[in-house]
Order: C-alpha cells, then structure tokens, then sequence
C-alpha cells in the first residue's frame, strides 16, 4: 500500500466545487498526494465527468511526478481527468513524462488585485521588507548585510525554525492583517524572496502588486515568472550579492504603477488560459447555455480556493 510522503494534516484542507451540473463537474485542489487519504476512500466513486484542476502549491520536481504517478496507478485515476497548473516550465517536464496534463498558469494570477495590495503615497522607511514565516528555507540569513530591513513574520506552520534573523528595524510583534502588510510593504524600497525551493510565492507577487521591486534568489517554485528587468534583481544566494540589489533599488526607484500593471497584465493572461481550459470541457461535454468567461468573473475568489471540509459522501457518494 502506498504511504504518503505529506498529507494534509488539519480536516480542513483546500479544496473547491468549483462547477457542477449534471454532465461536468470541475473540482480544485492543492497538490496530489497531499489528498491521498480521501482519494483513496472515495476515488470508487468518482465520474468520467469529474475534472480536478490541480494547484500546485509546492515545486512539483520529478520526486513529486513520480509519487502522484503512483498514486495514480494504485488507485487507476484517469490522468486525463486531471489538469495541472504548473508555476513553471519544469514541472511541466517534470509530470509530462509520466503522462500528466497541464499547462504554465502561475498560480499567483490568483491574488485579487481589487482586494488589498496597492501602490499607497507613503513616505520610505526601510531600504528592504521580507514577508515571510521563520522558517529555515526562506533564509533570512541572506538579509544579514542590508541596512534598515524590516521583517514581517507569520505563522511558522510547523517548519523548522530559522538560525541567524538578520538585525532589523522593524519586526511585527504580532499578527498583521493585510492591509497592516500592505502599509509596511509600501514604506520599504524592495521587497526580499531568498528561498531556493518553495510554491511560486505569494508574497513576491504581492510585493509587485503595492509597486515595490523584488530582489530574488535564483529558485525552484515559479515566482520569477512575474520578474523583469524592470521589476527585480535575481542575484546569486550570498549576503554582499543581496545587499548590493537592494542598494541598487535605493539609488534607482522604480514607478510603482509600471510594476503593478505589468503584474496585472500578465495575471489577465494566465487567467485567460483557464477560462479557454474550462470553455473547452465545456464544448466537450455539451454544456450549453454556460458563458465561461462571465462564470469566471462571478465565481472569482481570491487565490480561486478556500479551505474547507469537505462532505465527500454528499459530494461523490450520494450524487
């Protein structure tokens, strides 16, 4: 029997009924063997007619497409059945090569850009901002060398727990609600993504959306789709080449409008891909009477899924 490398451990997970009628149903869900456990109780009852879009929530490396192709054998999923939404052009090698389908459709098109982060008229106070949880892979470390740094920690969600915090100026004491965030991304010249290996990084996107550059590390995970020469410096992983971009972005401030709508402009684009997949399944199955972009635009959610726990009786048995 397989055992999963990571399940999700609290009953409420992401998942999301995101269409349904008599002739095609369309589900989200983060990751693969993340669902093993109602995957395994309930994949019995699932419908030709059942799609799952797949949100990739972590880079999907050849490990990844190699478990979820065990997966998929063990329980005799329909590979055709589900459509992957890669953050990058790897982990759609990654899972071609096991015969997954999907396309590029950078999950960070997601974040609502009408909702909170925005450009706001406040004075700079700090040269760079890294919003992220204390968790080792975001290294922090890196920071060590950049004069007036603020930090914005969240929920550690049980990773292990950074060494070396850089000196800062500021550290939020508890909490921040967003628009608390946006104020604090806004008052800082750049915003720092150091980690090698994680998902495509909200953070960065939402940096890029208040208007503030983004100074990265080379990674795996896909936040450096929405990166240009204008909007970002992708540096080597050392504290002086960290300390240099952000120096950089001191001396050289960018327009914050120009930065936000060439995000927008290319979330529009990976948002068109999806409304053309579900147009597709759409004229596949014969569904009439269904304009897939107006659906869209009234089913819009920030991040498109929610936490929730799933009644998979009522959704896959009692149907």
């Amino acid at each position: 029997m397989y055992k999963p490398s990571y399940v999700w451990p609290n009953p409420a997970f992401p998942f999301r009924t995101y269409f349904e009628s008599k002739g095609l149903r369309i589900f989200i869900i983060e990751n693969i063997q993340h669902n093993w456990l109602w995957l395994k109780d309930y994949h019995g009852y699932f419908k030709p007619t059942d799609y799952f879009f797949v949100y990739c929530g972590w880079y999907h490396s050849e490990h990844f497409a190699k478990e979820a192709d065990v997966i998929f054998n063990e329980l005799g999923l329909r590979k055709d059945n589900f459509y992957f939404m890669y953050n990058q052009p790897s982990e759609g090698e990654n899972f071609s090569a096991k015969g997954f389908k999907g396309e590029l459709l950078n999950q960070n098109c997601w974040l609502d850009e009408n909702l909170v982060m925005k450009p706001l008229d406040l004075p700079k106070q700090y040269d760079a901002i890294y919003v992220g949880r204390f968790s080792a892979f975001k290294r922090h470390y890196l920071a060590e060398k950049v004069s007036n740094l603020a930090l914005v920690a969240g929920n550690n969600h049980g990773n292990k727990v950074a060494d070396g915090i850089p000196d800062h100026i500021y550290l939020n004491e508890a909490p921040l609600k967003p628009n608390q965030v946006c104020e604090k991304i806004n008052q800082a010249r750049c915003g720092l993504i150091l980690s090698e290996l994680e998902g495509a990084c909200f953070a960065s996107s939402e940096y890029l959306l208040c208007g503030i550059p983004v100074v990265s590390t080379v990674e795996k995970g896909g936040r450096s789709a929405w990166y240009d020469d204008y909007n970002s410096i992708t540096c080597e992983a050392n504290s002086d080449s960290v300390a240099e971009a952000v120096q950089f972005f001191v001396e050289n401030p960018r327009d914050p409008n120009i930065i936000r709508e060439r995000h927008i402009a290319k979330a529009n684009y990976f948002r068109a891909k999806f409304v053309l997949k579900f147009a597709e399944l759409l004229d596949k199955h014969g569904i009439i009477g269904v304009d897939p972009f107006l659906y869209f635009k009234e089913h819009y959610i920030h991040k498109l899924r929610n936490s929730q726990k799933p009644d998979f009786n009522k959704i896959f048995v009692e149907q």
